[in-house]
């Protein structure tokens, strides 16, 4: 039997050879930044620039540490709650914070993101289908 999955948003995004990348939305503290973040399915955790916590007013290396390996060598980052908001679904979430400047990605993963949602993507329509984990 086939199963049937509903709903609430939709979104198409461009067909870039680089990854599924959406706009995103930080809130902390009254103070809005808005971004791009790649869909990153394979992360562990949400990872910003330093420079959007920055324009964000927090203190990033006040957060709680984390180390990170990626591809290109260890990150370290900073974790801090912000109200994150991508295709229309706002939830606060516990999203990190590249401690130097110059990370070159923003990365949707799945703590913070990815497990606040259900999500289907129909890459060949270049289409996200998203609903709060909760409805």
């Amino acid at each position: 039997m086939p199963i049937q999955l509903s709903f609430s948003h939709s979104r198409s995004y461009s067909d870039l050879d680089s990854g599924i990348e959406i706009p995103a939305i930080l809130i902390h503290s009254g103070t809005v930044v808005r971004t791009a973040a790649k869909i990153d399915t394979g992360a562990e955790v949400c990872l910003f620039s330093n420079d959007i916590g920055q324009q964000l007013g927090l203190k990033v290396e006040d957060g709680i540490p984390i180390k990170l390996d990626s591809l290109g060598g260890a990150v370290e980052a900073f974790g801090h709650e912000v109200l994150l908001q991508t295709c229309g679904l706002a939830f606060p979430s516990f999203v990190y914070f590249a401690k130097y400047p110059g990370q070159r990605r923003n990365l949707l993963g799945r703590q913070g993101w990815l497990r606040q949602l259900r999500i289907a993507i129909v890459d060949y329509d270049n289409t996200l289908y998203l609903s709060r984990y909760d409805e």
